[in-house]
């Protein structure tokens, strides 16, 4: 999803390819997913309009998160989700995180297909932990295994929380209390960007803020961590590193990409 720290923790995924063609102007594929520890976003490629369905071997879906404004549709039943893309996707892909009913989750981002990479027909996620027809020599106590997410209380775990509150509306982080109370104040505008407070995230050990941070130059220009770095920071994310250009249009206003949110966790003050 993002840049966080070197010790977030994700999913790496490795793809295995069993290619159906069918006519040239029509090309679709379906695939098997098959997850490893480590870290990444499994790829899902879509047309506008046309449906891929995503199968979770593991179990059934429980839920999951999305951006509200996410430029695709979704249709879960059971252990399949059905996605449709829409004229509005971002460019850089919509970004999914679904979770099964035991309690594994897996991080999706949604893309365009093209030329290079027709639309994915179906796509068989597994990780051979509980795959349909697989006997285990023992029970999976998945809430017990050690690929688990670090909890909030670590500076993973809060980052990763607090991009799922901000981004894809998660209502609460566990065992952190959401100020406003300064949202909207300004704390960085140098003429290049401004920044300004939307959330602060106040723990025991570990304070959390989200920050809104805009473009103000006529031109690109990538987002310099050390900018937004304060006594007792422990790690410093974005949700893009690069703003697009002020925006000259409403097209260009509406897209978003000359802001992103930007992500800090310090030490309690």
């Amino acid at each position: 999803m993002k840049t966080v720290t070197q010790n977030m923790r994700w999913l790496i995924v490795v793809v295995t390819t069993a290619s159906s063609l069918l006519n040239p102007l029509s090309a679709a594929y379906a695939r098997d997913v098959e997850y490893t520890t480590g870290q990444g976003e499994v790829e899902i490629w879509v047309n506008v309009g046309e449906p891929t369905e995503i199968i979770f071997e593991g179990g059934k879906i429980k839920d999951g998160f999305k951006n509200s404004n996410a430029g695709i549709a979704l249709d879960k039943k059971d252990s399949s989700l059905v996605v449709f893309g829409k004229e509005s996707m971002n460019e850089n892909g919509e970004a999914i995180l679904v979770r099964l009913d035991d309690g594994r989750s897996y991080p999706v981002r949604i893309r365009r297909a093209n030329s290079d990479n027709p639309r994915d027909a179906q796509v068989v996620v597994s990780d051979g932990k509980g795959a349909l027809g697989v006997e285990e020599e023992e029970p999976a106590p998945f809430k017990e295994r050690s690929y688990e997410y670090a909890p909030a209380s670590k500076v993973s775990g809060l980052m990763r929380e607090m991009v799922l509150v901000s981004e894809f509306g998660k209502k609460a982080v566990p065992g952190y209390t959401l100020s406003e109370r300064y949202k909207g104040q300004t704390i960085v505008s140098d003429g290049a960007i401004i920044a300004k407070i939307d959330k602060i995230f106040i723990g025991p050990n570990l304070w959390g803020y989200v920050l809104d941070t805009t473009n103000l130059l006529d031109q690109s220009q990538k987002i310099n961590a050390a900018t937004f770095r304060i006594d007792g920071t422990r790690a410093v994310s974005s949700s893009s590193w690069e703003l697009a250009a002020r925006p000259l249009n409403g097209a260009e206003q509406i897209s978003g990409k000359h802001n992103a949110k930007v992500y800090i966790v310090t030490r309690a003050r």
